[in-house]
């Protein structure tokens, strides 16, 4: 669209069904955004949020401008302050901290999240990550229509230049406020966006629409890319975090480090390096009984019977509690699983007979006394295929220092179920299990 009000009618035609959150930030793309999605009627299904990264002393002022900027729209505005952890550098910190908000509240509004971010950012994404090594996804950078933990993501600029956004600004006497830290040149993106892609029009005129087109080509080929990983997945028979891994050999290398990559992707975690990524591939050569583990981040991978089971470090360990369950009241809290009277996705079913009873860990060749027999419960769980960190997670039920019930096997000799509630263990996270 050549003008602001030809583009505004087609934003109108190409919205999301629902809710529409506008991440608002003060500039001109925000700013101008707003504006456009309010003159395409959308404003009744519209509400704004402003990140306050507390990175600049007239932070306050910005959130004051854009509260009047929303009290002018009519729009309702959240005002978000967040601490930017710096250990990665300041512009993935300030991304990590806004998008740990942005995402949550889209998400508890039933939200799309909108962006506005135009060709010229896609440029200089595509240029980054490419700087960075990243793979063919990573390079296919932002996308119109995208989704983020499962909250819809709209960037409508994004096949729009920076230059024809500030015409339309102008043309509509907007206003706008202008962040003196886009002038930091000791900033990597900063520096792309002042220096190397100003040489690059110089030379190559269509430079920004070139990058967005590789970037789209990129899209599509990482769309392909996952097709097959889901496809390969599949066969696998892959299942949310555990990973079985012994038909991976059957695949091609490239398959294998795709599907594994993909796996990864799907339960949310970091990418891990090429050495990594490398370290999880080789684990199919393990023999079948090893128990090897791969660490990186805050995450870690186990084997286990020749699967992987994917994980944040702190769910893999023990719990050595011993606390009281008096009868009548609710069940103590466990770190890694929570209680529920419902079963779900990885529950565990737990007996629960009369009395006032003692919740322990496992430990050493501690039995149960069933059918007549007392029976080791870590030979009954491993029996039952539950991986070691799960036996040294689940509370054993004890009255009078006897065991008298077990997670996953049932009642001791003498109890009865008929008297017994039923409860179920849940994972505390998707990735427990």
């Amino acid at each position: 669209m050549s003008d602001a009000a030809g583009f505004s009618q087609s934003l109108a035609e190409q919205a999301p069904d629902g809710p529409l959150l506008l991440a608002l930030s003060g500039g001109l793309d925000s700013c101008l955004l707003l504006h456009l999605l309010i003159k395409a009627g959308l404003g009744p299904r519209l509400s704004a949020v402003h990140i306050d990264h507390q990175l600049q002393a007239d932070s306050q002022g910005w959130s004051r401008f854009c509260q009047s900027l929303a009290d002018q729209q009519g729009i309702p505005l959240a005002i978000e302050k967040v601490a930017v952890d710096m250990a990665n550098g300041l512009e993935a910190g300030a991304r990590e901290a806004r998008y740990s908000v942005l995402l949550p509240l889209a998400r508890a509004q039933g939200a799309t999240l909108v962006m506005a971010h135009h060709r010229n950012d896609q440029a200089e994404t595509l240029l980054f990550r490419l700087l960075r090594g990243a793979g063919v996804q990573g390079l296919s950078a932002m996308r119109e229509h995208s989704q983020q933990q499962g909250v819809p993501l709209w960037r409508p600029l994004l096949g729009v230049g920076r230059q024809t956004l500030e015409s339309w600004g102008a043309a509509l006497s907007l206003n706008w406020r202008e962040d003196p830290s886009n002038q930091d040149q000791s900033l990597r993106r900063n520096y792309l966006r002042h220096t190397i892609l100003p040489a690059l029009r110089d030379r190559w005129p269509g430079a920004d629409a070139t990058l967005a087109r590789a970037a789209d080509h990129m899209a599509e080929a990482s769309e392909l890319i996952s097709e097959i990983a889901q496809q390969d997945a599949d066969n696998l028979g892959v299942a949310g975090a555990s990973f079985p891994l012994t038909d991976l050999a059957d695949l091609s290398l490239a398959r294998q480090r795709n599907v594994l990559r993909w796996w990864l992707q799907q339960n949310r975690v970091t990418a891990p390096s090429a050495a990594v990524l490398e370290q999880l591939r080789l684990l199919h050569l393990a023999a079948v009984d090893s128990q090897a583990r791969v660490e990186w981040g805050g995450y870690a991978a186990r084997l286990y019977r020749g699967a992987l089971y994917l994980a944040s470090r702190e769910a893999f360990q023990p719990w050595q509690g011993d606390v009281l369950w008096l009868e009548g009241t609710p069940p103590p809290t466990l770190p890694h699983w929570h209680w529920s009277k419902q079963g779900g996705e990885g529950d565990i079913w737990v007996l629960r007979p009369p009395g006032n009873l003692q919740l322990r860990a496992l430990s050493g060749s501690l039995a149960v006394r069933r059918h007549g027999l007392h029976q080791q419960i870590k030979e009954l769980w491993r029996a039952a295929g539950v991986p070691p960190w799960q036996r040294r997670q689940w509370p054993l039920l004890f009255r009078d220092g006897d065991v008298v019930s077990v997670p996953l096997v049932g009642l001791a000799d003498g109890e009865e179920s008929d008297n017994s509630e039923r409860w179920y263990l849940l994972p505390s996270t998707a990735m427990s299990h």
